[in-house]
């Protein structure tokens, strides 16, 4: 069995708006629907754990009322790390133990990520942890108090998007390992798994077009990129 956890409970402190950007409206629907729209319809994934800020519950459970594929909703934690680790418990208590799952981990953000969704899905059939990755097209310094420290290669230098998708108990264990040893500080789970496996993710081609929200100015770039969808 395949499952989306959909992380839905961020602040999107930078998004500047009194709601968060995963209920923000894109286009006549919310954020948050885009990828729920997408799981609903890959045949591979059977259900979904929409990762929620209890606040909007109410709104998350309208929002999900029109989806016919299972969707569970679970609060989130403190951090990203955090509410991917209460989806993994909530998720261990529904399935059964002996059915083989596989779990994808999206950020809600990313409204365009059908093509990655297959991708990911698509590599998930023989390997145990799949992380879709783009090239980096800008140059990078590394910065420290005001100073160029290091200017990396860029020809080595990856931008790493979600769906990440991993075999369930794989990627619980490792993050019942990672609180264990107070690890909280991991901003993907692929960055996680890298560090208490012995293997390493296999990497797929991810898309420009499967970019993050994080302020107004990326609202603008979506609703430009949807107005030509619609136009052409």
């Amino acid at each position: 069995m395949n499952v989306a956890i959909v992380l839905a409970a961020g602040k999107g402190t930078r998004f500047d708006s009194i709601f968060p950007k995963q209920i923000a409206e894109l286009n006549g629907k919310t954020i948050v629907e885009y990828s729920l729209d997408i799981v609903e319809s890959l045949a591979g994934i059977e259900m979904t754990i929409l990762v929620i800020d209890p606040v909007y519950e109410t709104i998350f459970k309208e929002i999900t009322r029109k989806y016919t594929k299972r969707i569970e909703l679970c609060p989130g934690g403190a951090t990203r790390q955090q509410s991917v680790y209460k989806a993994l418990e909530q998720l261990n208590e529904l399935i059964e133990k002996k059915e083989e799952t596989n779990v994808l981990i999206h950020d809600s953000a990313r409204p365009f990520a059908h093509m990655v969704f297959q991708r990911v899905l698509n590599k998930l059939i023989a390997f145990q942890a799949v992380v879709p990755i783009v090239k980096t097209k800008d140059t990078i310094y590394v910065i420290k108090d005001k100073q160029v420290v290091e200017i990396p290669c860029r020809d080595h230098l990856y931008n790493v998007q979600t769906p990440q998708g991993f075999s369930f108990q794989r990627i619980y264990d490792c993050h019942k390992l990672a609180l264990k040893k107070g690890r909280t500080d991991f901003t993907d789970d692929g960055s996680l798994y890298s560090t208490f496996q012995k293997n390493q993710p296999v990497i797929v081609d991810g898309d420009q077009l499967n970019f993050k929200i994080t302020d107004k100015q990326d609202i603008l770039l979506a609703e430009y990129y949807l107005s030509n969808q619609t136009t052409n």
